[in-house]
């Protein structure tokens, strides 16, 4: 498998000060030039697998990947895994004394949110939609109390392990250019997907040393029978200087 974890582009929240922030935001003006950069690039691929978490951002970075494919966008089949959120989960609130746990977006919004993208290209196919059956009618979140950092280094091992159990590996004696290593991306967050590399990585590459995510950057690894193996990090070759942003510090 090689796997491509992208970062959503910038979030309202990303652009806003901590208590000014809300528990679900849309992605800004200049998020929508970051997503349509990525969309652009990511239409060179062949994609297998686009797998996404069930918060707006990541949904609407996605809608771009989606209306960018050169074909019917069953290019891209999509997948809403409820256990790719980010760190501590959907809540209102900017201190751990004022936290209090927020709904997010329930089952049916997600299936009317890809609806209106198949409604948008209507010479198109709409793409094949799984979302978790974890996601029920009243949230993905369900307004429980935020997730603690243990908890979110418990759930990433978990999502790494998911990811390894659901695609195949390429045998480590296979050269790239022979395999037919399925090809899945995870659009995702940022502080998550560091967790995530921390441990996929670990005694390989110091993610202390790595600096930010930025927002809409490309990180692509192979698993294979010798397990992960990252091939590049943070790549953000498909956007102009002016749109890189989440560089500078490390937000949801």
């Amino acid at each position: 498998m090689q796997l491509l974890l992208i970062r959503h582009a910038e979030s309202e929240n990303n652009a806003k000060p901590v208590h000014a922030r809300v528990c679900d935001p849309s992605i800004t003006a200049r998020g929508r030039l970051q997503a349509d950069c990525l969309g652009k690039w990511m239409s060179g691929l062949a994609i297998d697998q686009l797998i996404t978490s069930p918060f707006l951002r990541t949904l609407e970075t996605t809608r771009f990947v989606l209306q960018h494919a050169h074909t019917a966008p069953r290019r891209y089949p999509i997948a809403v895994w409820h256990d790719v959120f980010e760190n501590g989960g959907c809540y209102h609130g900017h201190h751990e004394k004022n936290f209090r746990g927020a709904e997010g977006l329930g089952r049916e919004a997600i299936h009317s949110f890809f609806r209106d993208i198949s409604d948008q290209l209507p010479d198109r196919e709409p793409p094949p939609l799984t979302v978790d059956s974890e996601i029920q009618s009243d949230g993905w979140w369900g307004g429980r109390d935020p997730e603690s950092p243990d908890q979110m280094r418990a759930r990433s091992r978990s999502v790494i392990e998911r990811f390894e159990n659901t695609f195949p590996q390429r045998p480590s004696h296979e050269p790239r250019s022979l395999s037919t290593d399925p090809v899945v991306v995870l659009i995702a967050h940022a502080d998550f997907l560091r967790e995530m590399l921390s441990l996929m990585l670990a005694g390989t590459v110091a993610m202390e040393s790595v600096g930010p995510i930025p927002n809409t950057s490309v990180t692509s690894l192979q698993w294979s029978t010798t397990g992960w193996k990252l091939d590049s990090l943070n790549s953000v070759t498909h956007l102009p200087p002016r749109l890189v942003t989440g560089h500078q510090a490390m937000l949801s």
